[in-house]
């Protein structure tokens, strides 16, 4: 059943003139339209006056039943509030339903004048006393007041039209004048990159978006059938009016006016607004209830003005002195008394309050930009008064600085003569320099060839892949020098065991001292003991030569005299086949002085750690402890690997500072020792340069492998 809320004031037929219209209202249930066009029941309409109508609110929903008598009525028109509005003529030529209201496109409405005017124009072939039926629907639970006028033509044309396209030019200019003060700020913005201007802009655009939304003109040319959005449009309007008032304020005033308080009041009024507004776009779009949204924001405007009022009031008691603060006063006086009178018209529902709004505004806005002026004078006159002190300040300077030129014009014309003086002396050193050099660069050419030609030395005393092959089913050596010469060497001897006569292949990987010059003059001189010490000696057991190569450096360097630390690490290996095991062919004795030796055997990586002490070097632990190097003994089978290596490669570091260490290198003979051997070395090749990147190389590098 349709409620009946409380009676107001409307627009009304007079009593005394002929009724041209015969109403009848559903009061018994709120029968649906839908159901009334397949199914006309006439049963639940009761009469009703057009004054009566007119005069009561209703809840959400109205049907109504109309003949109209009267031939010179064309147009039917509504409160342009009412969300939607149905008008079903079922005794025309063809049954016709006709759209109107302020949620209705424009695009589907009889009649496209403007979102502003709710009307239905009677169809040419409707026979006048027939019956026909109008559905009024407030779907944002508001209540409805009809306002419900049947009018003549002329009378639509002159209390409807006419008076909406007047308005409408009034509405364009004021539009107009307001870009072009929001277009001119910001060319002022652009030229002095002042953030005042800004902030004025916002505060212009959102007030022009308002004021477009809330007399009709934005919905009537600038979103015509998307009228849902319309509040959407007021919600950002309002929220760029009132963010760009507080910058304003923040921009516009001195800032010794604020204070402590209000400077911290401003900046959390800019984001409450910011908040609130996603509230307002919830609550309207979420709960879809337009009386919630209205209530809502009518309080929270309410608290914002009761604010801006109390910080006027401080202005006018503390700051009443400052120029700029009674600009600001006036202009926010003229908007708080135009805030209260538009409320105060709404709420007793007199028209006028969008004029009130936009006078408010334009002498707000005139307000502002007079002050705007006078801040921009006052800021000229101070530039002015800056740059005549500049000037006073730079005359100043520049007879100083003439005095100073002439002083130091005399003190120039000495010191020339002492620098032409100078310049002889400099351009003889010159000469010897350049002497000096081309003999540094010859001498240097020279120190190059010779360490070039101790390369090709060095490379004459390491075995040729041709001696592994005669001995080894596959071998690789992956042999990567620092500098021009090397201090690590590869090293392979065949000979006879001491005891047994049976052939024996040494094989070794040492690590000298140093790199580069220092450490190939070593690595020459323990080639030559090597070859002393197993052709001469007759020694062929790894942890005797170790010994005695021990021994021999010392002698050689005069180490105990000396107390020099020079010497090598060192990874040897004394390889024999033998049958004396029924599933071996192959034994390997091992020794090792501070190097390990790596080998597969049964496809599984196994190591066995050198002797912890080098060859050479006085220590005291080696002076005051005897010591010897022990010696393993290993069986392989045929195709099992040994791997020998000196330390350059796991001490190589890459562009993280990291090294590869011995883990990786474990872990690289264990992944790829099933590979050809050729392929083995292009793979630590790859790794090594992927690792070093940019990075220079740290220490000789030797790997040395081997299949049985």
């Amino acid at each position: 059943m349709n409620i009946l809320l409380v009676g107001s004031t409307t627009i009304a037929q007079n009593s005394n003139s002929p009724n041209p219209v015969a109403l009848e209202i559903c009061a018994d249930k709120p029968t649906s339209f839908a159901v009334l066009k397949n199914n006309i029941d006439n049963s639940c309409f009761q009469p009703i006056s057009l004054q009566t109508l007119n005069q009561t609110e209703y809840q959400e929903h109205i049907l109504l039943k109309v003949e109209i008598i009267d031939k010179k009525k064309k147009f039917i028109v509504f409160n342009k509030k009412i969300d939607s509005v149905k008008v079903f003529f079922p005794v025309t030529e063809q049954a016709k339903t006709f759209l109107s209201g302020r949620l209705v496109a424009r695009s589907d409405k009889q009649l496209l004048s403007s979102m502003e005017i709710s009307a239905i124009e009677v169809p040419l072939d409707y026979n006048y006393g027939q019956s026909f039926y109008i559905e009024l629907v407030s779907s944002q639970q508001l209540p409805i007041n009809a306002d419900l006028e049947i009018l003549t033509e002329r009378e639509f044309e002159q209390n409807k039209v006419f008076i909406h396209h007047q308005d409408t030019i009034i509405h364009s200019i004021f539009q107009g004048m307001l870009w072009i003060i929001l277009l001119y700020n910001l060319f002022i913005f652009a030229a002095t990159k002042e953030q005042v201007y800004v902030a004025y802009s916002i505060y212009i655009f959102g007030f022009s978006i308002f004021n477009a939304q809330n007399s009709g003109f934005f919905s009537d040319y600038i979103i015509p059938n998307y009228p849902y959005f319309s509040s959407l449009v007021r919600i950002f309007g309002l929220a760029a009016a009132f963010l760009g008032h507080a910058y304003f304020t923040l921009e516009f005033l001195p800032k010794e006016v604020f204070g402590r308080f209000w400077k911290k009041f401003f900046h959390a009024y800019i984001i409450f607004v910011s908040f609130m507004t996603l509230v307002y776009i919830a609550v309207m779009y979420g709960t879809n209830n337009l009386d919630l949204y209205t209530k809502l924001s009518k309080t929270i405007h309410a608290l914002m003005m009761v604010s801006l009022v109390s910080f006027l009031i401080y202005l006018a008691v503390k700051r009443w002195s400052d120029t700029m603060t009674k600009y600001y006063l006036l202009a926010s006086l003229v908007l708080v008394l135009g805030a209260f009178i538009f409320n105060a018209l709404q709420a007793f529902g007199i028209e006028g309050a969008g004029v009130i709004v936009e006078i408010g505004g334009v002498l707000e806005i005139l307000i502002f930009s007079l002050g705007l002026g006078h801040r921009m004078k006052n800021l000229e006159k101070e530039n002015a008064r800056i740059l005549e002190e500049q000037n006073r300040t730079l005359e100043q300077k520049v007879q100083e600085r003439t005095q100073e030129i002439s002083k130091q014009k005399e003190e120039i014309l000495v010191q020339n003569e002492e620098l032409h003086q100078q310049q002889e002396e400099i351009i003889s050193q010159r000469d010897y320099i350049d002497t000096q050099n081309k003999q540094l660069k010859t001498a240097n050419t020279q120190f190059t060839d010779s360490i070039r030609y101790a390369k090709t030395i060095q490379k004459a005393i390491l075995p040729m892949k041709l001696r592994f092959q005669q001995h080894f089913e596959d071998s690789f050596v992956l042999f990567r020098p620092r500098d021009i010469v090397s201090g690590d060497f590869y090293w392979i001897y065949e000979t006879k065991d001491q005891q047994t006569g049976e052939d024996t292949t040494l094989i070794a990987v040492l690590d000298c001292t140093g790199h580069g010059v220092p450490g190939a003059f070593i690595s020459l001189i323990g080639f030559a003991l090597l070859n002393e010490i197993v052709a001469k000696e007759n020694i062929t057991s790894p942890s005797k030569i170790l010994k005695r190569l021990d021994e021999r450096i010392q002698e050689s360097l005069r180490q105990k005299q000396k107390h020099n630390l020079d010497g090598m690490d060192v990874a040897m290996c004394a390889i024999k086949k033998t049958n004396s095991y029924k599933l071996a062919d192959y034994e390997i004795k091992f020794a090792g002085a501070k190097r390990p030796i790596h080998f597969i055997k049964d496809n599984q990586l196994c190591e066995i750690r050198g002797s912890k002490l080098s060859i050479g070097g006085m220590t005291k632990k080696r002076i005051v402890e005897k010591h010897s190097f022990e010696e393993q003994t290993i069986i392989l089978s045929k195709n099992d690997k040994i791997y020998l290596s000196s330390d350059g490669f796991i001490d190589q570091n890459g562009e993280n500072n990291r090294k590869i260490g011995s883990a990786q290198l474990k872990k690289y003979f264990n992944d790829y020792h099933h590979l050809p051997f050729a392929e083995q070395k292009k793979k630590f090749e790859e790794i090594l340069d992927k690792h070093q990147g940019k990075v220079k190389q740290r220490d000789d590098i030797t790997i040395l492998g081997l299949k049985l």
